[in-house]
């Protein structure tokens, strides 16, 4: 596994070089004028000439690229004097995209196994109509018509709660807790939350809870007892809000396409010898279900879904902005719209190290679960 791991991340960092060489070209080339252009408004030409110079906004691409590049290694997102105020803002950025996406991938995958499990072993080669027509209807809604079909219910429900709990905003001069700790326990609760469901679906489906599921709900809830501080309560609540809303679209926007692949997973798998052997032995649906067919899906659902996580990061500008929550995506969007190349360039390294550690963990879990994978 260690050669594996080092194999991966090798791999890995010559893909960041090649991708950011690209961006870094493709990036300046086709966004027209530079971070300062708005200020043209406000300066005179003379005056903006003279601060491109001397920021070095008028040197070789190749120059900028090395600079941009050694900037990075100590440590620096934006560098050169670019807007100063960026680094800190895409780097705050990073782990409330964590918060959002890992439980959005979750909830998609256990929803999207519904129908499989719910249909019977012997029907299983067939296609399954209705879930297909579905999920083709998901994948088509743009994620604006979702948060206009579900965002009045999301307002509504927070306003009951907030009323009945009596949840208020804590002003900035009175909040003593750091902004760190609220963001950690905002990701429990909401991994909490999503792990809930997905057991709840386990049930549903007559499938088998694993031990380690339940061992982390209640670890969860024994954290959230021996810190029951109102303020932090109050706080991860209100953050919640647009927590859940954006994990709502994410998930699904996900689902649609995580339904069809798994109809199509399953379905090679219903004929497979050994499922047929356990059919004549008598096993129960739920039981080849749990014991082969699962286990066996799941290495080409990894492989599937880790082809396409640069298209998913992608998606985190649209769903971002739309619900306005504070993650890369949003912050790309309206660095895009203000013109700040050298910040946009900086989150486009944050999403490929983004996708990098995903692909890199989602391999692993591949080799942890299937037995095959690890013989190679």
């Amino acid at each position: 596994m260690i050669k594996f791991i080092i194999r991966e991340i090798f791999s890995s960092l010559i893909s960041l070089f090649i991708f950011l060489l690209i961006m870094f070209y493709g990036i300046n080339l086709l966004i027209p004028g530079d971070f300062l252009t708005p200020l043209r408004l406000m300066m005179s030409q003379a005056e903006l000439d003279a601060l491109r110079e001397s920021l070095g906004v008028n040197d070789p691409l190749y120059q900028r690229y090395f600079r941009w590049i050694l900037g990075v290694f100590n440590g620096e997102i934006t560098t050169g004097g670019f807007r100063q105020r960026s680094g800190k803002d895409i780097t705050s950025t990073f782990f409330p995209t964590i918060q959002i996406l890992i439980p959005s991938f979750l909830l998609a995958f256990y929803i999207s196994r519904i129908p499989s499990i719910n249909t019977p072993i012997k029907k299983l080669h067939k296609n399954k109509i209705f879930s297909d027509t579905f999920a083709t209807f998901l994948i088509s809604l743009f994620p604006p018509i979702i948060l206009f079909l579900i965002g009045s219910k999301f307002d509504n429900l927070y306003l009951y709660l907030v009323s009945f709990f009596n949840i208020e905003k804590t002003p900035i001069s009175l909040l003593e807790i750091s902004e760190l700790k609220i963001n950690i326990f905002l990701f429990l609760l909401l991994l909490g939350i999503t792990i809930f469901i997905s057991s709840l679906i386990d049930l549903f489906t007559n499938l088998k809870i694993f031990i380690l599921k339940i061992s982390f709900i209640v670890f969860i809830f024994i954290i959230f007892i021996f810190n029951s501080d109102t303020i932090l309560f109050n706080e991860v609540a209100l953050l919640s809000k647009n927590a859940f809303k954006t994990i709502s679209i994410l998930t699904i926007f996900f689902i649609g396409e995580y339904v069809l692949l798994t109809n199509v997973i399953t379905q090679n798998i219903a004929r497979e010898p050994h499922i047929l052997t356990a059919r004549a032995l008598g096993y129960s649906n739920s039981k080849i279900f749990s014991k082969h067919i699962i286990r066996n899906s799941f290495g080409p659902f990894a492989t599937r879904i880790g082809l396409g996580l640069p298209f998913t990061i992608a998606s985190l500008v649209i769903v971002e902005s739309t619900t306005n929550w504070n993650g890369m995506g949003s912050l790309l969007y309206q660095t895009i719209l203000n013109q700040d190349s050298n910040a946009a360039m900086g989150l486009f390294l944050l999403l490929a190290l983004l996708t990098i550690i995903l692909r890199i963990t989602i391999s692993l879990i591949q080799m942890i679960i299937d037995p095959r994978v690890r013989a190679k």
